[in-house]
């Protein structure tokens, strides 16, 4: 399992090193939640 640990470690030390990229994925997760959220609802009005 040291495999699934060492990619934890690189991903933790990209994320220390690229702080902006992060924040460009979080935000990209974020609206992508929030769009099909917003479709969900739409759907439920119909």
């Amino acid at each position: 399992m040291s495999g699934i640990g060492d990619a934890a470690d690189k991903a933790k030390q990209y994320g220390q090193d690229n702080p902006e990229k992060v924040d460009q994925a979080k935000d990209k997760a974020k609206d992508f939640i929030d769009s099909k959220k917003d479709k969900d609802q739409q759907d439920d009005q119909k």
